[in-house]
């Protein structure tokens, strides 16, 4: 109960007011041009929605004693926030450049890994329970870990809904697996019941990268203060996923002057074969769970 009144609550009732605030001052989201022509009556739609649910899923994560894990969203929420505050002022859809937010995403990344101080310096292989040791690179492991999975929640944020349901399937079957451990998932996911209240199709308002950085970076946080890197990937595999089909789409089109899909991130591609944001979201969110359900059983029952 203190969990659900320190962070839903709130966030439920104070959405509204965001939005017609957000309305107010034309804090609007920028459609990119190459994006499917199915959005563009998301243009002026609020955005920076990812601040309310960042705010009470830092400060609940601060108050129930995971002060890194606060750390982690605050630090990854306020890089989000310059881009999308760029991205309004300049009234497009870009805001940071690639390499500004890549370089405060591992700064953050180094700070985090900082106060962890991670003891072991490999990762335990899910179902054998093997360890693969990585020695000195652990570090470099970790980091793109952090800033991987933080890009991909980003990536994945192009569709009403699906970035927070993705979150919310991969954040809840790992919280099972892990226990108090991963208490900051389920806070940060009960704000994100409430965010979806108002981001379900038609979106009355988005999370933006203020949100959607976060998302990942969380878990992968919390994998690296659990031991548990490779479960987590496992549990996101959505988030892989989306991330996947941008890695192959570009170096296809710069090796073969050929594309993969029709647009990607990969949600983009089943939009313009026809399917409906609604049922994009459905299916994805579905095999995420899926996945992270089976693999919840694998290690239970292993």
């Amino acid at each position: 109960m203190k969990y659900f009144l320190a962070t839903f609550l709130p966030c439920v009732l104070l959405y509204p007011l965001l939005i017609k605030l957000f309305k107010t001052l034309h804090v609007g989201q920028f459609i990119r041009e190459e994006g499917p022509d199915l959005h563009g009556y998301k243009a002026g739609t609020p955005t920076m929605g990812g601040i309310l649910f960042a705010i009470f899923g830092a400060t609940s994560c601060f108050i129930f004693g995971y002060h890194i894990d606060a750390l982690a969203i605050i630090l990854f929420s306020a890089i989000g926030f310059l881009d999308d505050l760029l991205s309004v002022i300049k009234k497009r859809s870009l805001g940071l450049r690639a390499w500004q937010k890549f370089s405060l995403q591992v700064l953050s990344a180094i700070v985090l890994l900082s106060l962890i101080k991670p003891s072991n310096a490999g990762i335990v292989i899910p179902f054998i329970e093997k360890r693969l040791e990585l020695g000195v690179f652990y570090w470099v492991f970790a980091i793109l870990l952090i800033t991987g999975l933080s890009n991909a929640s980003n990536l994945t944020d192009g569709l009403d809904g699906l970035a927070a349901s993705v979150f919310l399937t991969t954040a809840i079957p790992y919280w099972f697996l892990i226990g108090k451990h991963a208490d900051s998932l389920i806070l940060l996911s009960l704000c994100l019941m409430a965010f979806l209240f108002y981001n379900i199709k038609p979106a009355k308002i988005i999370m933006g990268d203020t949100g959607s950085l976060t998302l990942g970076a969380l878990i992968a946080i919390v994998s690296i203060r659990t031991s548990t890197e490779m479960i987590a990937l496992l549990c996101s595999s959505v988030f892989i996923i989306e991330t996947l089909s941008v890695i192959i789409q570009v170096s296809s089109y710069k090796l073969f002057k050929k594309r993969v899909f029709k647009m990607s991130p990969i949600h983009h591609h089943f939009e313009l074969i026809g399917w409906r944001e609604e049922r994009i979201v459905q299916i994805f969110s579905l095999v995420n769970l899926t996945i992270s359900v089976f693999v919840l059983l694998g290690e239970k029952l292993g």
